[in-house]
């Protein structure tokens, strides 16, 4: 089944589960949550040490998720990650 997919990512949590997405044949990954967010709540965020390491770790994409803004893209994009993946910032855009 695996064949079928040009694209598989899965979302992380550490280092181990990072590695683990690689050895399973992932060609990118999702990490988080980064930044503290209103998603998750008395939830501790990774921080960026832990996207450092795994950006160094893992030769895959890895794109950064929870809490992130277009001001925090500067300091995801410096630990080595792929881009930022930002929800919460959208769903609370207003049109003017």
């Amino acid at each position: 089944v695996r064949a079928r997919f040009s694209l598989l990512g899965a979302s992380c949590h550490s280092l181990e589960e990072a590695q683990e997405a690689q050895a399973l044949g992932c060609t990118y990954l999702t990490l988080g949550h980064i930044f503290p967010t209103g998603c998750k709540p008395g939830v501790p965020p990774r921080g960026v040490e832990l996207l450092r390491q795994v950006c160094r770790a893992v030769p895959l994409p890895v794109y950064a998720i929870g809490g992130i803004t277009a001001e925090k893209m500067p300091q995801i994009l410096g630990t080595g990650a792929a881009g930022g993946c930002m929800m919460s910032g959208f769903m609370q855009l207003k049109e003017k």
